[in-house]
């Protein structure tokens, strides 16, 4: 009894998770399409 008290418990854990909002964001930073990374300005320009 208590190995099936214990699963359907584990279940509607994994089925509370997987029904959960998604995590990606709503839409892309359009913004940053094509950028690259910006350079460390803390650093010397002879050494960049």
């Amino acid at each position: 009894m208590k190995h099936t008290i214990l699963f359907i418990a584990i279940m509607m854990t994994f089925t509370l998770a997987a029904c959960g909002k998604p995590t990606a964001p709503d839409s892309p930073d359009v913004e940053s399409y094509g950028s690259t990374i910006k350079p460390d300005h803390n650093v010397p320009a002879e050494h960049q």
